[in-house]
C-alpha cells in the first residue's frame, strides 16, 4: 500500500518542480506572449491545486478525490484550449466578435474553477466579494440611480473576464506569474541554503542580551526574514515556530508572545528591499518604478518597527523581564565570520534593483547566487535534493497568491467595465464635501474591512482602484495615494475580527486569535499613524532637502517613542495617568507636521523629563541599597 503513496508524492514533487522551472524559464529567459504565459501559469496552478492541495490535512500528501481529478482535467483542457487558440483569443475584438459555443463553455468553466480553487486555498470572503461584484455587472442595469450601467450579456462578461487583460488574467495576476513568484523562489531557496537560522541566530546575537531579549529576538528575526518573503502569514508560521515557545519560556503570555510575533511578521510586507506582493502590484499599477517605491517606504517601516521595539522595551523595563543568555547565539563577529556568505546575495538583490534591473532577474540573479554561496561551507550546501525541495515548496506557496490575484482580478474587471470605480469617487466626494482627511478616513476603514479575511494583494487591488482615483483628484501625488493604501491592506492581516497573521500565531501559541489581534494592533499603532502623516508630510518618503528629511525622521522618531512609553506607562519610571495622556498627546504632536505641534512636543517631553528622571535616580538608589548585604 506504501507505492501508491511515494508514487503520488513523486509526481506531485514533478508538477511542482516543473512548475517553478518554466517559470524561470519563461520570466527570465523567454520571448513568450506575456498572456500566454499567465494562461499556461494559472492552468499549471489551477490543477496543482485541484491535484494535491490540502489546506488541514497533511497538504500534498494525499491522493485526490474524483472531483479533484475532475477540476484538474477541466482546468488542463480549459488551459489547453486558449493556449491552442491563444492567436484567434489575443486578436479578436472583445464584446464584439462572438465567442464560439465552446469558449464560451470553456470560459465559464475557467471562471468557476478560479473560484473554486480560490474558496480551497484562501477562503469564501474573497470568493463572496467576487461572486457579489460578478453578479453586479450581470444584474447591475437593474438598479436605480448612479449606479446602474449599461446591460452586459452572459457571453460579453466572459469574454472580459476570461478573454481579455481586464479580467482574471489581469494586472494581478501577472504580478504573481512574474515578480511575486521570482521573490518567492529567493526566499525559499535562501531559507532552505541555512539563511533563516542566520537570520534568527542575527536576532539572538543582537537583541538576545537585552532585557526583555527574547521578545526583541522575535521583532528582529521577523523583520529581517519578512522584509525578503514578504508574506505576513508565512513569516508569522516559520519565525513563530522558534519566536513564540521562546518568549513563553521567559513568562510572556500566549497572547502578547502571539501578537508581537504577527505585528513583526506583518512589518515585513513594508520593508523594503521586497517589502511584498502588493508594493510589485503598485508599481505595476501606478506606472513608478518598483525601486523608488521600495526607497520611499524605507524611513515608514524604520519608524514602525520602532514603535514595537520601544512599547517592547518599555514593557520589559517596567516589568523587570530578563535576557536570553542562556540561549544567545554565537558573539555578532564570530556568527558573521561564519555565515557572511548569506548577506552575499541580499546584498546582491539591492544592488541589481539599484542598477534599474528588473525585479524578476534580480530575484533569478540572487536566487542563483544564493545556491552558489551556500557551497562556502559543508553543512549549507544546497544539493540536488535541496534545490528540488525548494522548486516543489515554490510551487505550493503560489496557490494561494494565485488564487488571490486570480479573484481579485475579477473584482478589477467588474469595477472596470461597470464604471464602479468612478462612481465611488463620486460618492466619497459627496460624502466629505472634498475635503481630504475625511476621504484618507473613509480609505483606511474601507481597506481594513475589505482585507479582513483577504490576503494583502486582494484588498489592496480592490481599494486601490475605488479609492486611489479620489485621493489622486483631491491632490495627493500617486505615490503617497498608493503606499497610503498599501499600509492599510498589509494592517488588515493584524486587524480583528478576521487577522490571518494572528490566527497564524494563534495557532502556535494556543491563545485566542482575536485577543492576539488586537494586542497586535497596540502593537503596531504607528502603522496606522504614519500613512496620514506621509500623505500630508512627503519628507517620510525621501522626498525634499536633506535637512527638511532629517528633521520629519527625528521629529517622528521622538513621536513614536513618546507614543510607546503612553501605551506602556514607562518612560523613565512608571507613569501615571496624566503622564501618560501627556506622553501620548506629545508623541502626536512630535508625529504631526508643522513648526508648533514640534515644539509643544518637545515641552512635553521636557516637563515628563524633569518630572520622572529624579525619581528615576531615587528608584535607583533604593533598589541599590536594598541590594547591599546586611553587616
Amino acid at each position: 500500500m506504501s507505492t501508491p503513496n511515494i508514487s503520488w508524492k513523486t509526481f506531485l514533487l514533478a508538477v511542482g518542480v516543473g512548475l517553478s522551472v518554466f517559470q524561470v524559464w519563461s520570466v527570465i529567459f523567454s520571448t513568450m506572449d506575456p498572456l500566454l504565459q499567465r494562461c499556461i501559469f494559472l492552468t499549471w496552478i489551477l490543477a496543482y491545486s485541484f491535484l494535491g492541495y490540502r489546506p488541514y490535512r497533511s497538504k500534498f500528501q494525499e491522493g485526490p478525490g474524483m472531483l479533484s481529478i475532475a477540476g484538474a482535467l477541466l482546468a488542463t483542457v480549459a488551459g489547453g484550449y486558449y493556449a491552442w487558440n491563444f492567436d484567434h483569443i489575443l486578436y479578436h475584438w472583445p464584446m464584439i466578435d462572438e465567442l464560439s459555443p465552446w469558449a464560451l463553455i470553456l470560459g465559464i468553466v475557467l471562471f468557476l474553477l478560479v473560484l473554486e480553487a480560490t474558496r480551497k486555498s484562501v477562503g469564501m470572503p474573497i470568493v463572496v466579494i467576487a461572486a457579489f461584484f460578478s453578479l453586479y455587472v450581470l444584474a447591475g442595469h437593474w438598479l436605480p440611480g448612479s449606479f446602474s450601467h449599461r446591460y452586459l450579456s452572459l457571453p460579453e462578461f466572459i469574454d472580459q473576464m476570461v478573454y481579455t487583460i481586464n479580467g482574471i488574467f489581469g494586472t494581478p495576476l501577472a504580478v504573481a506569474a512574474t515578480y511575486v513568484y521570482m521573490f518567492v523562489l529567493f526566499g525559499v531557496v535562501l531559507f532552505h541554503s541555512g539563511g533563516g537560522e542566520f537570520f534568527i541566530g542575527v536576532a539572538k546575537s543582537v537583541a538576545g542580551g537585552a532585557r526583555g531579549g527574547a521578545a526583541k529576538v522575535s521583532v528582529v528575526a521577523c523583520g529581517l526574514f519578512g522584509m525578503i518573503t514578504g508574506s505576513p502569514t508565512s513569516d508569522t508560521v516559520t519565525t513563530g515556530s522558534f519566536a513564540i515557545p521562546l518568549m513563553r519560556r521567559m513568562k510572556y503570555s500566549a497572547v502578547d508572545a502571539g501578537a508581537i510575533t504577527a505585528v513583526a511578521a506583518t512589518g515585513g510586507s513594508i520593508m523594503p528591499p521586497v517589502m511584498g506582493s502588493a508594493a510589485f502590484i503598485m508599481a505595476e499599477f501606478t506606472g513608478i518604478p518598483y525601486v523608488r517605491i521600495a526607497i520611499a517606504g524605507a524611513l515608514p517601516a524604520l519608524l514602525y518597527f520602532l514603535g514595537i521595539m520601544a512599547q517592547v522595551h518599555f514593557q520589559a523595563v517596567r516589568s523587570n523581564r530578563e535576557a536570553i543568555r542562556d540561549e544567545a547565539a554565537p558573539p555578532f563577529k564570530e556568527l558573521l565570520a561564519r555565515n557572511f556568505q548569506f548577506l552575499v546575495p541580499i546584498f546582491a538583490l539591492i544592488a541589481l534593483l539599484a542598477m534599474d534591473r528588473t525585479p524578476t532577474r534580480a530575484a533569478g540573479m540572487a536566487t542563483a547566487l544564493t545556491v552558489v554561496v551556500s557551497w562556502v561551507r559543508p553543512e549549507t550546501r544546497m544539493g540536488w535534493r535541496k534545490i528540488l525541495m525548494a522548486l516543489e515548496e515554490t510551487a505550493q506557496a503560489a496557490i494561494i497568491v494565485v488564487g488571490a490575484t486570480a479573484s481579485a482580478g475579477i473584482l478589477v474587471g467588474a469595477i472596470g467595465v461597470t464604471g464602479l470605480g468612478g462612481k465611488f469617487t463620486n460618492l466619497l466626494f459627496q460624502l466629505s464635501g472634498e475635503n481630504l482627511f475625511p476621504v484618507l478616513l473613509v480609505t483606511m476603514f474601507v481597506c481594513v474591512i475589505l482585507g479582513m479575511g483577504m490576503p494583502v494583494p486582494s484588498a489592496y487591488i480592490l481599494t486601490a482602484v475605488v479609492a486611489a482615483p479620489a485621493l489622486i483628484r483631491l491632490g495627493v501625488p500617486t505615490m503617497q495615494a498608493h503606499l497610503f493604501i498599501v499600509y492599510y491592506a498589509v494592517m488588515s492581516a493584524i486587524t480583528p475580527p478576521v487577522a490571518v497573521a494572528a490566527f497564524a500565531a494563534a495557532g502556535i501559541a494556543g491563545a485566542n486569535p482575536n485577543e492576539i489581534g488586537w494586542r497586535a494592533v497596540r502593537y503596531g499603532i504607528v502603522a496606522f499613524i504614519v500613512p496620514f502623516i506621509f500623505v500630508y508630510q512627503p519628507e517620510l518618503l525621501l522626498r525634499g532637502t536633506f535637512f527638511n528629511v532629517a528633521l520629519a525622521f527625528a521629529t517622528s522618531v521622538g513621536g513614536v517613542i513618546l507614543l510607546a512609553a503612553a501605551l506602556e506607562g514607562w518612560l523613565f519610571t512608571r507613569a501615571v495617568i496624566w503622564e501618560r495622556l501627556l506622553l501620548g498627546g506629545g508623541g502626536l504632536l512630535l508625529i504631526v507636521p508643522g513648526l508648533y505641534s514640534d515644539l509643544i512636543g518637545i515641552a512635553v517631553l521636557g516637563v515628563i523629563t524633569m518630572r520622572q528622571w529624579p525619581q528615576r535616580a531615587r528608584s535607583a538608589a533604593a533598589a541599590e541599597f536594598d541590594s547591599t548585604p546586611d553587616r
